[in-house]
């Protein structure tokens, strides 16, 4: 091998070793757009009793501030339990086996990888390791997919009485003009007003409203629990995201990494209450 060539890899590697394992220490302070390290954000999204943490998810500096987020709330003697975007409510039960420490890594492991077949295991594993240890509940947000698929292909309309019978009996997956238009700031490639793109629409707001009522639902059976959201950046966004679908006054914090369409110039008090600051 070249001399050249050697170089060029090493390159490389240390590129991608950079970009595998940056970690975040700033977030923007969205009400003042002041730069805040983390800890002082921990600390300012501690008092409410939901933390929608948005994330990439194949982003594992994502991953690790979660985990750091979780590790402060334990610390502070928070109860805390953990909802999650990548588990639908027929894997609970492995859940609450995990959490209680009565299933082994190789089995929760399948249920893992059936669930959120796309994004390695090590993504996840420290979340899921630091919820073991410490008997923290997990809770499984998402819709069925199978419902989702259906939906996303054929509108909420086309569901058969099973289907629904899947779902909160309240679930409409409504959509306004206004979610629309959010909707078309994450994909400017579907036909804008085609029946297509509203039956995506659909789909997205069905998982909104589905994750939200197992939201608020927990909370109301554990009012004593603070619940950390870990789920994708379109979920935890406050304009067309979960939060806007939680029930009553529930009080909750929002943190985003930057997704498109937000960045520090566009990101408002709306969308979320810290942007994280990444590196590259």
């Amino acid at each position: 091998m070249s001399i050249h060539r050697t170089a060029t890899l090493l390159i490389f590697s240390l590129l991608a070793a950079l970009l595998c394992g940056c970690s975040i220490t700033q977030a923007l302070r969205v009400r003042d757009r002041e730069r805040v390290d983390v800890p002082t954000m921990i600390a300012g999204i501690s008092d409410a009793p939901v933390l929608f943490l948005g994330e990439r998810h194949d982003a594992s500096a994502h991953h690790e501030l979660q985990l750091r987020v979780l590790e402060a709330l334990k610390a502070q003697g928070k109860e805390v339990v953990i909802g999650m975007e990548m588990f639908e409510q027929v894997s609970q039960p492995a859940l609450d086996a995990w959490s209680a420490g009565r299933v082994p890594e190789s089995a929760f492991r399948k249920v893992y990888e059936w669930s959120w077949r796309h994004i390695p295991w090590g993504m996840y594993s420290d979340i899921f390791f630091f919820a073991r240890d410490n008997h923290i509940p997990i809770v499984a947000l998402n819709a069925p997919r199978g419902v989702v698929q259906a939906v996303a292909q054929r509108g909420f309309a086309s569901l058969t009485p099973a289907q629904l019978a899947e779902l909160p009996p309240d679930v409409d997956a409504r959509v306004t003009d206004q979610f629309l238009d959010s909707m078309r700031e994450y994909s400017p490639t579907h036909g804008r007003n085609s029946e297509g793109f509203r039956h995506i629409a659909e789909a997205q707001m069905l998982r909104n409203m589905v994750m939200a009522r197992r939201i608020s639902d927990y909370l109301s059976a554990h009012p004593k629990k603070v619940m950390v959201v870990i789920a994708g950046g379109g979920h935890a966004r406050g304009v067309g995201g979960v939060p806007a679908e939680l029930r009553g006054n529930v009080a909750y914090r929002i943190v985003l990494p930057p997704v498109p369409p937000l960045d520090e110039e566009s990101v408002t008090v709306q969308d979320a209450d810290y942007l994280l600051i990444e590196r590259f």
